[in-house]
């Protein structure tokens, strides 16, 4: 057994609320709050508001909100973009919303004049880096994705406790796919995996009936060697990806441009989601290459801290490209 314990701080957290009250309403917590200045915005008045850190006079590390995200985008490159003289990182998320090209089916596609205005911000002078939450594009050496981490809806959210869990080799060698099952055109990648699930990958999968409640869906983590974290809203395969983490599970995620990010962490990562992307060969590979980082203390625990706020602010401070680290378990 091993016994999970959480010494590396927060998890990575990047999800401000709560929404729809105004952007003045939002709290300052996880990543944000260890910002010199938050541009918040909201779909409801006051759209937007700049909380800035007491006492500071260099803003060199800024979180941008995309609730509201063609205002958010239009209010900082007006107002608060020109006003930036020092050399400053950004940090964009809260949203599912992708960017640059916005394959979220919930949102309009950004029109030209907000593409110039993404460009405007990756040419200023000052800028260091941009992480973007569910970045759908790579390729530009000043932008890089950043995992949205853990969500919690109801504010801060507590240290975590982690319970005792059963190493990876003594749990049954089946994969969980446990979506939130929805019917609007965006979850159709879900439904899509669910049915393959059910088919020709039925004879290692586990699909439970309807939605898990959450005590039940983190038992079942435990009890499983894989989870498929299929995107739904946005690209991020989080917070499912980093739960299954959490609980010694190994996620499986589709290869997006979010990629150089999660090979940060022990996921198995697939070109797309094809009747061939799983099979039991591919399981086991992933299993010998990925369990020692689940299993092994120093494996263990280099996996919580990487799961870690710290981790991913380290990153950011350092105002260079997140790239796939080379592999060291």
């Amino acid at each position: 057994m091993v016994a999970a314990t959480w010494d590396s701080g927060p998890p990575q957290e990047t999800r401000l609320f709560p929404k729809g009250n105004g952007a003045a309403a939002y709290k300052i917590t996880g990543l944000a709050a260890r910002c010199d200045m938050v541009v918040l915005s909201d779909t409801c008045d006051p759209q937007t508001h700049v909380h800035r850190r007491p006492g500071c006079e260099q803003y060199r590390h800024i979180f941008l909100s995309l609730r509201a995200p063609f205002i958010a985008l239009q209010f900082f490159t007006q107002e608060v973009l020109p006003k930036l003289v020092d050399d400053f990182v950004l940090v964009s998320g809260s949203s599912d919303l992708t960017l640059p090209d916005q394959t979220d089916r919930r949102w309009r596609r950004f029109t030209g004049e907000e593409h110039a205005m993404m460009d405007q911000i990756l040419s200023h002078p000052r800028l260091l880096h941009w992480y973007a939450e569910n970045l759908d594009r790579g390729g530009h050496p000043k932008r890089s994705p950043l995992p949205l981490g853990m969500v919690y809806p109801r504010g801060r959210g507590a240290p975590l406790s982690i319970p005792t869990l059963p190493p990876v080799n003594e749990r049954p060698y089946q994969v969980l796919c446990a979506h939130r099952p929805r019917k609007s055109p965006q979850w159709e990648t879900r439904r899509h995996v669910s049915a393959l699930a059910q088919g020709p990958w039925k004879g290692f999968c586990t699909v439970p009936e309807g939605e898990l409640p959450e005590e039940e869906f983190m038992r079942a983590i435990s009890e499983h060697r894989f989870v498929i974290c299929a995107e739904g809203g946005g690209l991020d395969p989080s917070p499912k990806a980093w739960v299954s983490l959490i609980h010694g599970a190994i996620p499986i995620i589709r290869r997006t441009a979010l990629a150089d990010a999660y090979a940060h962490l022990p996921v198995a990562i697939v070109d797309d989601w094809s009747e061939d992307a799983l099979s039991m060969d591919r399981l086991g590979h992933w299993q010998a290459r990925l369990a020692p980082a689940l299993e092994t203390l120093e494996g263990r625990r280099m996996t919580e801290f990487r799961l870690s706020m710290d981790y991913w602010w380290q990153l950011v401070t350092s105002g260079t490209a997140i790239r796939a680290p080379a592999r060291t378990v």
